[in-house]
């Protein structure tokens, strides 16, 4: 399913293990990024900004995923709406993020879920 965040497409992918291990090298080395070892590691999502694109384990159950899912927006929120630097967030700090992002993340999540049930 794809979506907008600030202007921005993102599209949200669900794949297996094995099939995420493979699309991060195949974008590693597009992006001249240093090799990592995929081999370890179980991943339940995870957010690519430079492709835009939320990578999400197939298998998960709908809990699970469903949390997974809002952690991964978070990601995009964040490096959409706040900063792209790294950075240490105080608890003030992370309850505006939390605040202000919640209905643009729910918002998605319920049409998310709505869309994978047609």
């Amino acid at each position: 399913m794809k979506f907008k965040m600030n202007g921005i497409d993102f599209e949200i992918i669900e794949v297996n293990q094995k099939e995420y291990k493979e699309y991060r090298q195949k974008e590693n080395e597009e992006l001249e990024i240093e090799k990592e070892d995929l081999k370890t590691g179980c991943y339940f999502g995870a957010t690519h900004r430079y492709k835009d694109k939320i990578y999400l384990e197939k298998n998960l159950p709908y809990d699970r995923k469903r949390k997974t899912l809002i952690h991964e927006l978070t990601h995009c929120y964040i490096g959409e709406y706040v900063t792209h630097d790294d950075k240490q967030y105080d608890e003030e700090m992370v309850a505006d993020i939390s605040a202000n992002a919640h209905d643009i993340i729910h918002d998605i999540i319920t049409k998310y879920f709505a869309y994978k049930e047609k």
